[in-house]
């Protein structure tokens, strides 16, 4: 099997109120991001949080004529009134566990226990050599996307994807990753540094992946224990019936992974 590269895209936690929203693009040739979200769940209060399922759509919506994206190092997200605090109440998977069996027809699935999974989705991306100077289109890839509760603070992202799907790549050529959340004030706060190998030596073979779009569901999930709801992301309140949040993506044009530039923010605020 020939090893490509996984192209690059995190995840983000974008949690907000009963309504879906679109954010303007940003940009910094060659790259022109977008974003965009649906929640369903009461906005809830601190004293009575609400759980909240969401759908989280992300994408570059234009490049430089005949470019792709510079590969994505990092994407932080804030976002007022949600937090993500039960971790601990949830069943777990690991990094280590599903590296153990990430090649292996489904595998990696199975070990991870029942209700660590919390959200999956789909991912189109673009792959290019450096030496072609991020030139498009490049070669299509498509993977799927998977979300698993890590532990307090802690989600871990995997892909998946046939070698009919992404230019000859596999399940496991890419390793499964660590993304952080954690509270600032009345934030959410989610920060996802992406791995060399999906990002710009992804796949460990050298090729660069750009972020073409990703649509990722998250569950309206919570578990009851000694008699109380414990939701995995929940909803406590808003801003003026507002919710504003800000996404901030980070790229390189390198190789090596430096220097690393500012790629663009998003800034929005959905009704509440």
């Amino acid at each position: 099997m020939r090893r490509r590269v996984f192209a690059t895209m995190i995840v983000l936690c974008l949690f907000g109120a009963a309504a879906a929203y679109a954010a303007g693009p940003v940009s910094s040739p060659p790259n022109s991001y977008t974003g965009a979200f649906a929640v369903a769940g009461a906005a809830g209060t601190n004293a009575k949080p609400t759980p909240v399922a969401l759908t989280e759509t992300l994408g570059m919506s234009s490049t430089t004529q005949g470019n792709v994206g510079a590969p994505l190092v990092d994407i932080k997200t804030t976002t007022y009134g949600v937090k993500a605090p039960n971790g601990g109440m949830f069943p777990t998977c690991s990094i280590a566990k599903i590296s153990a069996n990430n090649g292996n027809n489904g595998k990696w699935n199975a070990v991870c226990p029942k209700g660590s999974l919390v959200a999956t989705g789909s991912v189109t991306a673009a792959l290019t050599s450096p030496s072609a100077n991020l030139a498009g289109p490049g070669a299509p890839c498509q993977l799927g996307l998977w979300v698993y509760n890590g532990g307090p603070g802690k989600l871990i992202f995997f892909f998946t994807t046939t070698p009919a799907q992404c230019d000859g790549l596999t399940t496991g050529d890419a390793a499964p990753w660590l993304g952080k959340v954690s509270e600032q004030g009345k934030n959410l706060v989610t920060d996802v540094p992406e791995p060399a190998d999906v990002s710009y030596n992804a796949g460990n073979v050298g090729l660069f992946g750009s972020l073409e779009s990703e649509v990722l569901h998250f569950k309206k999930m919570s578990v009851k224990k000694n008699g109380k709801v414990y939701p995995f992301i929940e909803s406590t309140g808003c801003l003026k019936h507002a919710r504003p949040y800000t996404i901030s993506y980070t790229a390189t044009q390198s190789n090596t992974g430096s220097p690393t530039e500012a790629a663009g923010t998003v800034k929005g605020s959905a009704s509440c």
